[in-house]
C-alpha cells in the first residue's frame, strides 16, 4: 500500500457535526468494522511525528475530515478482514478525525485522537501545553485560552478575565544579568484585533500592583529581554504584600537555584479565582474587579485573582531533559498564595503539590513526560 503523508498547517481542527453522514446500521454480512487504534496514542508528541491508525475491517473505507472537507485516503478491501494503516504528519496541535463507512454510505463510525505538540528544549512548552492554548480562531476557547509565544516566555491569555491563565518559561544562569527597562507596561501588539489590549493606565488607582508572572529579573540578561516582560499580557493584579514580599522572595529563590549554572528550571505561574473568596486590596477591602468595576458597562473589567500559584521544577543542567528527569533528581516547588493584604511573608507556608494546582485549574502540566515520572513529580511536596 502506498503511504500518504498529509501536512497540516492550522493550529487545531474543529469539525462541524453536519458534515458526517447520518447512517443506519446495515444487515449486509460482508460489512465488519472494529475499533481504530491510533499510533502513537493521543497526547503530547514532537512536531513532525507521523500519526497512523489501524483497524480490523471488511468492506469498509476510511477518510479523514479536514477543515470541514472530506478527504479520501484509502479504500480498504471488501473481501476479507484485514488490518491496514494510513498516516499523516502532525506539525501543530490537532484533533485528528477519521470516519469509516461502507460503500453505500449506510454504516458510519467516527474516531478521534487529540495531539498536542511539545516545544523545543529549553522553552515553556517542551513538557507540553498545560491548557492546549491555541491561536485557532475557530477553537471554542479561542478568546479564553489564546496562545502567545514571546521571545523568552509563553502565555495563555484570557480575554474575559483580561489576565494570563498561565505564563511559562525556562530559566538558567545565562538569563540573569543587569539588563533594565524603566518604562511603563505596554499593550501587546500580538493580540488579535478582537481582544482588548490592557493598558498600563487600566491599573491606575486600582490599589493593586501590576504583578509580573514571568519576572523581569528572570529575563534581564539584556535590555531587550527585560523589556519583553513588560507586556500587560504578563501581569495580574496582585496585592502589594503578595507581589512585593512573599512572591518576590520566591522569585529570588528560584534564581538562586540556577545562578551558579549547575541547575536549570522550568517554571509556570498564574492566577486562580475562587467563587466564594475575594481578594483584598492594600486597604484590606474585598475586591472582585480592578478599580471597583463590576460590569462591562463600567469599562474594562480586569478580574482580580483570589490567589496566585507557581510551579518550579529544577534539576542539573544538561541536554535531553525529558529523558533524564526523575522525581528523585528534581527539586519540585508548588505554591498557592492568597492574594490578600494580610498574606504571610514566608512562601514555604503556602507549599502544595502540582496535583493540587492541576485540580483547581484543570490544567495538565508536564504531560510530555512518561506517566510514572509525571505522576511522581506531581505528587512530590517540597521540603528543605
Amino acid at each position: 500500500m502506498k503511504k500518504i503523508t498529509l501536512l497540516f498547517s492550522t493550529a487545531l481542527i474543529l469539525i462541524s457535526t453536519s458534515i458526517f453522514t447520518s447512517c443506519k446500521d446495515t444487515s449486509d454480512e460482508t460489512v465488519e468494522i472494529g475499533e481504530i487504534t491510533f499510533y502513537p496514542e493521543a497526547g503530547v508528541i514532537d512536531a513532525g511525528t507521523e500519526i497512523n491508525f489501524s483497524c480490523e475491517t471488511k468492506g469498509v473505507s476510511f477518510y479523514y475530515i479536514l477543515d470541514n472537507s472530506r478527504l479520501n485516503v484509502n479504500k480498504y478491501p471488501t473481501s476479507s478482514i484485514t488490518t491496514k494503516a494510513s498516516s499523516c504528519t502532525i506539525t501543530a496541535n490537532h484533533t485528528v478525525y477519521v470516519v469509516a463507512q461502507d460503500a453505500a454510505g449506510n454504516l458510519s463510525k467516527r474516531y478521534s485522537a487529540s495531539y498536542s505538540i511539545s516545544g523545543t528544549e529549553n522553552t515553556a512548552l517542551y513538557f507540553g501545553n498545560p491548557s492546549n492554548a491555541t491561536t485557532d480562531s475557530n477553537a471554542a476557547d479561542y478568546l479564553t485560552n489564546y496562545l502567545l509565544e514571546e521571545a523568552t516566555y509563553t502565555v495563555s491569555f484570557n480575554n474575559e478575565t483580561h489576565n494570563p491563565n498561565w505564563v511559562g518559561w525556562h530559566l538558567c544562569s545565562t538569563d540573569l544579568g543587569s539588563g533594565r527597562y524603566d518604562g511603563d507596561f505596554m499593550q501587546n501588539p500580538k493580540l488579535p484585533d478582537e481582544f482588548y489590549k490592557v493598558r498600563h493606565t487600566d491599573y491606575t488607582n486600582g490599589n493593586f500592583d501590576r504583578g509580573h508572572m514571568c519576572p523581569n529579573a528572570d529575563r534581564n540578561s539584556n535590555d531587550e529581554d527585560s523589556k519583553g516582560t513588560f507586556y500587560t499580557t504578563n501581569i495580574v493584579p496582585q496585592t502589594a504584600n503578595n507581589n512585593q514580599k512573599v512572591w518576590a522572595t520566591l522569585e529570588n529563590y528560584e534564581r538562586t537555584l540556577v545562578s551558579s549554572g549547575a541547575n536549570e528550571a522550568y517554571i509556570f505561574s498564574g492566577p486562580y479565582y475562587k467563587d466564594d473568596l475575594k481578594a483584598t486590596d492594600k486597604n484590606g477591602d474585598e475586591v472582585t474587579y480592578l478599580s471597583g468595576k463590576t460590569t462591562p458597562t463600567d469599562g474594562i473589567c480586569i478580574k482580580v485573582p483570589t490567589s496566585t500559584w507557581k510551579i518550579i521544577i529544577a534539576f542539573k543542567s544538561g541536554e535531553n531533559d525529558r529523558t533524564r528527569i526523575t522525581a528523585e533528581n528534581t527539586t519540585v516547588i508548588a505554591v498557592k498564595i492568597p492574594n490578600r493584604h494580610n498574606v504571610g511573608s514566608d512562601w514555604k507556608s503556602y507549599i502544595c503539590t502540582i496535583d493540587e494546582i492541576e485540580k483547581i485549574t484543570g490544567y495538565d502540566f508536564f504531560a510530555a513526560l512518561p506517566d510514572t515520572v509525571e505522576n511522581a513529580l506531581e505528587e512530590k511536596k517540597y521540603s528543605e
